[in-house]
């Protein structure tokens, strides 16, 4: 399994969903990364590095794998919105 455009959709829509439950203004960000791995290997490497990334700064090894995965080095913040998106699209719980 793979995270495809099926799956980011799913993200989308229960961003979307969570978000006019929570009776805000209908503005939402939605905040993704600008790649999404393409291999269940590449999704579950980029987990775990997304989850040392939001712990410490990554050594230049694990961070130029994080940025080829998926195209940038996330900020902390990033990195824990992106792991959460990440492993829900990959249990496909939305």
């Amino acid at each position: 399994m793979f995270v495809g455009e099926f799956a980011v959709l799913s993200v989308v829509n229960a961003l979307r969903r969570n978000s006019m439950n929570d009776r805000k203004p209908a503005s939402i960000t939605i905040s993704l990364p600008p790649r999404l791995p393409q291999s269940e290997e590449e999704l579950k490497r980029t987990i775990i590095l997304l989850g040392n990334r939001k712990q410490v700064e990554l050594k230049p090894l694990a961070r130029r794998q994080l940025e080829t995965l998926i195209g940038v080095y996330p900020t902390i913040k990033e990195a824990t919105l992106w792991k959460r998106i990440l492993r829900r699209a990959c249990k496909g719980t939305f």
